[in-house]
Formats: C-alpha cells, structure tokens, sequence
C-alpha cells in the first residue's frame, strides 16, 4: 500500500510486483550512488538503475538507451548526477521542454522545474512538489503505466474512472503532484494487474495479457502498443 506520509515502501514494493522481469541483477549497490542523493531518490535506483542494461550504457550515445523510468520522462542515470550549487538536477523531459532538480544532501527535499516558465516568459525554476518523495511517486507510476507491454488510450468522455474496467477500482495515489504545481495524475489498480491512469485524459496498461478482458466496452478505447 503507498501512503501519503511515506509512499516509498509501498511503491517499490509495487515495482517489483509490477515488472516481469526486474532481477537481482538490475539494482544498484548503494556505495555506487554518490552520497548527496536523497534517500527517496537513491531507493529507486538501489532497486532498478541498472534496468534493463548497466547504468553506465543508458541514455548517452550513439543508442540513448533509457532506464526503467524513461518512458516518457527520463531519469538520469546515477552517474550523470552533478551538483551544481545545492541543487542537482535528476530528470528531464525526453525532448528537453522542462528539467527537474532538487536538493543535495536533504532527507526529502523539495522538486524545483522549468516546466512552467513560458506562462511567465522566464528560465525559472520553481517549486513543483514539496517532497521529492510525493513527486517521484508520481513519476515512477507515470512511467510504469507508460512502459507496459499494453497500453491503451481513451478517446471518449468518462465520467468516472471505475466506467474503464470490468470489476472494482482500488485507489493507488490519487491526486498527485508532478511538473505543474497542482494535483495532476490519478492511479487506480483493477485485480491488482490492470492501471488505470487520469492525466489530462484516461490511459489503461497492463503486463498480464489475461487482464484485457477487464476492459470495459462501454468507451472509445485505442491500443497504443
């Protein structure tokens, strides 16, 4: 179960459930995280960070293979991690629109973005999310959602998030912050197998094949892959 005090246990624990094939082999050993990483931060790369190939063959040339969490937003790998200031910057948007930085050697910093700088005509960082525990939770269910091995899109109007599926609805982390300063993404859980996600819109995922039957056809539903 994520909580809202201390959502970190419960969303690793929800990873390893949630990836197939997430190995022994794929975490990294806490001496090779550089020590001003917070302990949110350096949990979600203690478990995936050499997932699914070295953290040192990710996101550089000439293959710009990203990790686990590089979907659709990009978590550097640990050792493009630099401290510039008190602050280091430790995702990006994958085409470069907006940066994500926090604090060095803090327990649970905040989340500063330039995600919102064109409203105010500026390179800006502001704060985004209180606690970079609140937001990397976010984040890393984005990306699970967005990374599974079927996805699919809802293209017509819902009125609520139970009308997707076949079956009952268990929240997961509803309301959460991510890159613009107010509750953004939604996630529930149907059969503990199939995500459901509300962001600007509704998108279903799932990595068990047997779950598509829990699709309700009551909406405009479309596979992305």
């Amino acid at each position: 179960m994520i909580t809202r005090e201390a959502p970190i246990p419960g969303l690793l624990t929800l990873i390893s459930e949630w990836v197939p094939d997430l190995q022994p082999r794929h975490r990294v050993v806490p001496a090779d995280i550089p020590a001003f990483v917070p302990a949110p931060l350096r949990a979600i790369y203690e478990l995936a960070g050499n997932y699914p190939v070295p953290f040192t063959e990710q996101w550089r040339r000439p293959n710009w293979i990203a990790g686990l969490f590089g979907n659709q937003d990009q978590l550097l790998p640990i050792d493009q991690l630099e401290v510039v200031g008190e602050r280091f910057r430790f995702i990006h948007e994958n085409q470069g629109v907006w940066h994500c930085d926090t604090l060095a050697n803090e327990s649970d910093p905040p989340v500063y973005s330039d995600s919102r700088a064109y409203e105010y005509g500026d390179n800006e960082f502001r704060e985004v999310c209180p606690t970079l525990s609140h937001f990397l939770t976010t984040y890393c269910l984005q990306e699970l959602v967005f990374g599974s091995q079927h996805l699919f899109c809802v293209d017509s109007e819902v009125e609520a998030p139970g009308d997707l599926v076949v079956g009952s609805l268990c929240d997961v982390w509803v309301k959460g912050l991510y890159v613009y300063g107010e509750p953004t993404h939604s996630f529930y859980l149907c059969n503990d197998k199939l995500f459901v996600m509300e962001t600007g819109g509704y998108w279903l995922a799932t990595n068990d094949e047997t779950q598509l039957t829990l699709i309700s056809e009551r909406h405009e539903i479309r596979r992305i892959h």
